[in-house]
């Protein structure tokens, strides 16, 4: 067993936590959202259309049921949509207003980033 490699394991997830706290605490006071929520919005922009649920989650590596978690309270802002494919599968999208806040918070994150 290598603890060295545990140690670099845990070096970078300290750096990881450190950034999305700080992350976190400028989308919030700047626009209103996590990181997390910046990160979701971002995948449905780079993709730009919607995209089926189980993707998006693949892609954020996430299960469906986190993704769907995190969906709805953006979808209560307006921020996405979704729309019901079948039984089982769902199509989310970024709305007007979700575009516009993912190109606001872009230059933050960006800031932070360089910072960190």
């Amino acid at each position: 067993m290598s603890l060295a490699a545990l140690q670099v394991c845990l070096d970078r997830e300290h750096a990881r936590a450190a950034a999305a706290f700080r992350l976190d605490d400028e989308l919030g006071t700047h626009h209103g959202i996590a990181w997390l929520d910046f990160v979701l919005l971002d995948a449905l922009q780079s993709a730009d259309a919607a995209m089926p649920d189980t993707e998006l989650a693949a892609r954020l590596g996430l299960l469906r049921s986190h993704l769907l978690m995190r969906v709805r309270p953006l979808q209560k802002l307006g921020l996405v949509t979704c729309r019901s494919d079948g039984e089982h599968s769902r199509s989310i999208a970024l709305s007007v207003a979700g575009r516009r806040l993912a190109n606001e918070a872009r230059d933050t994150a960006a800031h932070v980033c360089e910072q960190v």
